[in-house]
């Protein structure tokens, strides 16, 4: 049956924490929402945003402009009713669906782009028990992908596999070195994507245990900041592609330090992919970028085949998220652990109603 009520745990300007509320519009059932580190920027308020919405960018999504298609779910996404004018055809009752966060028809309110109009970014997303969600933002789960897995696949895995794969060029045949910033919950994915590819991978982060993860994972070799500069100050590592889940202005310098050599060569396909979201400013030379050919990427998201791509991955065993789990009424917990740099891997927030 479903409640009159819901938990949710919303974004509100002028907040650092998420304000926990109850709400009144039922229609998706979320089973598992996992917590990305942009949330972090966001209750900095370092967007400027004084609307109040549901977080949640990783499990479920916000009504379409054709509000007549709403569905309802019994797990995750796992369809039980369809609403009018759903194709049933493309929206099975019964089948676990992950839910995308962005596609073309999105677009942006107030001068924003229109991922500041997203799920959780501007919508209300999935911190909560339930969600409204259009019918072309269901992504099918195949067999043997958890529901923790299906979590991660809509939002961080989409995010990650678009920038190794697509922006970074790194695809089958290719042979990369890659110097990966940051191993947590979208960096641990673009880490396997790049070493599937056929990349070798040295990768960078402040925390032993996300160290030991990458090595884990085939890492050529695992970093420590101090470690890398001493590396790049002799020279002794060059690195065709640099993919930053950090994004920090320090990660931004040893990025440029790492890819400046290709510019000994000419023409350089340098390529510097900027992933994670931050409020720090990154400043560079054009004498050395352009001189070194370095090309400065950024990658907010990615389209459908990323999370078809990424969930077909998860399906095979080839690539495993690392997680834990969480009910959501610790959200505020859990961001505070994101800002303290306590977490490796992805945190999976778990609705109450199945706790």
């Amino acid at each position: 049956m479903i409640p009159s009520t819901m938990f949710s745990a919303s974004y509100q300007g002028g907040n650092t924490d998420l304000v926990i509320d109850k709400a009144h519009s039922v229609l998706i059932k979320v089973s598992a929402s996992g917590v990305c580190h942009s949330d972090v920027a966001l209750l900095s308020g370092a967007g400027l945003d004084n609307r109040t919405y549901i977080m949640g960018t990783n499990s479920a999504e916000f009504p379409s402009r054709n509000v007549f298609r709403l569905l309802e779910s019994t797990q995750n996404s796992r369809l039980s009713r369809l609403g009018e004018g759903v194709d049933p055809h493309k929206a099975k009752l019964g089948k676990l669906y992950t839910i995308i966060t962005l596609t073309p028809c999105v677009r942006g309110l107030m001068g924003l782009p229109a991922i500041f109009n997203s799920v959780g970014i501007g919508r209300d997303g999935g911190y909560a028990d339930y969600v409204v969600v259009p019918q072309d933002q269901l992504v099918p789960v195949p067999e043997g992908v958890s529901i923790e897995e299906a979590s991660m696949a809509g939002d961080a895995a989409t995010a990650a596999y678009h920038a190794v794969h697509d922006v970074a060029g790194i695809k089958e045949g290719t042979n990369f070195k890659v110097l990966m910033f940051g191993i947590g919950g979208l960096g641990h994915l673009g880490l396997q994507y790049a070493k599937h590819y056929g990349a070798t991978v040295y990768a960078v982060d402040i925390k032993p245990e996300a160290r030991k993860l990458a090595l884990e994972l085939g890492a050529e070799a695992a970093y420590d900041l101090a470690t890398l500069n001493e590396l790049l100050t002799a020279n002794k590592l060059t690195v065709d592609i640099t993919i930053d889940f950090a994004a920090t202005t320090q990660t931004f310098e040893f990025a440029v330090s790492a890819l400046k050599g290709n510019g000994l060569k000419y023409p350089s396909d340098a390529k510097a992919v900027m992933v994670g979201v931050s409020e720090e400013s990154m400043t560079f030379s054009t004498l050395e970028i352009i001189g070194s050919g370095i090309s400065v990427l950024s990658s907010p998201y990615g389209p459908r085949s990323s999370t078809e791509a990424a969930l077909d991955l998860f399906a095979k065993g080839v690539v495993r998220g690392h997680f834990n789990t969480e009910p959501l009424d610790k959200v505020n917990e859990v961001i505070d652990k994101l800002r303290a740099y306590e977490i490796t891997g992805r945190t999976v927030l778990i609705p109450n109603h199945h706790h």
